[in-house]
């Protein structure tokens, strides 16, 4: 696991839409996608459901953002 698959989790939650939270975070839409995929691996649960109207979080997906919201906040206070 790694920050930058929180932030990825935290913009896509925020956009809903990974196109669009890829244009936010300058990275490929693919690129994307493949981090996210890879964070549900290694977590063995799915974070978003992928649906034509949209990217909504699963229910283990609301408990993932609250702890990567705190991780990052955390880490933005050490920063500071």
């Amino acid at each position: 696991m790694r920050l930058k698959q929180l932030q990825y989790v935290v913009e896509v939650d925020k956009c809903k839409s990974f196109s669009k939270a890829s244009k936010k975070l300058f990275v490929a839409q693919p690129s994307l996608s493949m981090a996210i995929s890879s964070l549900e691996e290694e977590l063995g649960c799915k974070i978003f459901n992928r649906t034509p109207q949209g990217t909504v979080l699963t229910e283990d997906g609301k408990k993932i953002l609250v702890q990567a919201e705190l991780i990052l906040s955390n880490v933005e206070n050490l920063l500071h």
